[in-house]
């Protein structure tokens, strides 16, 4: 992203809002993108900041019954020991999907012409880097993405 003089890029930790739009970032990948012209308006929220919640956490708790099941056929019948590690594998992976479905962290939820979408912070965002951020925002975006970002509605727990 180009940042120029009237409107500079301006970044957290990995979301950066540019005149270009709007990005969560992954070191030097853009994670998620979404455009100025597309934007409604955007909330600051703390909570579960998963995309879809319900879906996350039912396939992490099927890959943890297999887990489970497959630590209880280790123990009975040792002699299969590749299979019964592969499903303790699909356990922990599972455990982790519906760990990582459960933590709450902040994001700025998107309000879309169609839909919603979430960019979530970093874990290591502070909630003062966080505020600041989205007053930078508001102050040089305030044309270009409708209503900017709303911390009067800021939602501690989805």
């Amino acid at each position: 992203m180009q940042a120029n003089v009237e409107n500079p890029t301006l970044k957290c930790d990995n979301l950066v809002v540019s005149s270009r739009g709007l990005a969560e970032t992954d070191g030097k990948k853009i994670v998620l993108f979404v455009p100025p012209a597309e934007v409604d308006h955007i909330i600051l929220k703390f909570g579960r900041a998963d995309h879809r919640p319900i879906a996350s956490l039912s396939i992490g708790i099927v890959f943890s019954l297999i887990g489970v099941y497959g630590l209880i056929e280790l123990f009975l019948a040792p002699r299969g020991l590749r299979y019964e590690m592969g499903m303790v594998f699909f356990g922990v992976v599972g455990g982790s999907i519906i760990f990582d479905s459960l933590k709450k962290r902040y994001f700025l939820e998107v309000h879309k012409s169609n839909d919603v979408c979430r960019l979530i912070f970093s874990k290591k965002a502070q909630l003062n880097d966080i505020q600041d951020f989205c007053n930078k925002v508001r102050a040089t975006y305030q044309q270009t993405i409708p209503e900017s970002i709303d911390m009067r509605h800021m939602v501690m727990d989805i």
